[in-house]
């Protein structure tokens, strides 16, 4: 520690130098307004994707059993949205896992 500057360089050293003295904050708070939002925004997507799965239904179609014309043009939507859920599920299970890296 003694080579260390003044300042943060000194601090970040002396809670370094016992296990016990690393004590920080988690800002809770803002973890759980990020996570609210993002299941907003999941529940939005997930909407969207029962309203298409309604509109297929009605249309007697086949493709929500058999994935038919999930590869064509007429899935295009169905994989956007599909990959807009995907990426959104990810962060939000990234956001849930605690930090256990130092």
């Amino acid at each position: 520690m003694q080579d260390c500057p003044r300042g943060y360089p000194l601090l970040a050293a002396f809670l370094d130098s016992d296990e016990n003295f690393m004590v920080y904050r988690r800002f809770g708070f803002l973890h759980s307004r990020i996570l609210l939002k993002k299941q907003e925004q999941l529940r939005q997507l997930e909407q969207s994707l029962d309203r298409l799965d309604q509109h297929e239904n009605a249309k007697s179609s086949r493709s929500l059993v058999t994935m038919e014309h999930y590869d064509g043009d007429e899935g295009k939507e169905r994989r956007e949205l599909e990959e807009k859920i995907e990426q959104k599920l990810l962060e939000y299970g990234q956001d849930l896992r605690p930090d256990t890296e130092t």
